[in-house]
């Protein structure tokens, strides 16, 4: 039986490797949007989890008329 050769030569590639390559074959462009939308989800994510954000999720899911006040709810069944 033939023995078969070891390829030291040959390295696996890696994640990042390939990555790297992907990176490379994109524009300047391509690349400052990409940053700027990683950037963008990042701020917010950290945002979200300080709390900043905590009083404008509690005003959007109340079910009241901004103007009267009224419960928007009450309005239901009202035909046009």
């Amino acid at each position: 039986m033939p023995k078969k050769k070891n390829k030291a030569g040959k390295k696996k590639k890696s994640l990042l490797g390939r990555a790297g390559k992907s990176i490379k074959k994109l524009s300047t462009t391509q690349k400052v949007v990409g940053g700027s939308a990683l950037l963008a989800l990042g701020l917010g994510y950290l945002a979200q989890r300080s709390g900043l954000f905590a009083g404008a999720s509690a005003s959007a899911a109340d079910d009241t008329e901004a103007n009267t006040g009224e419960s928007l709810t009450s309005m239901e069944g009202a035909s046009l």
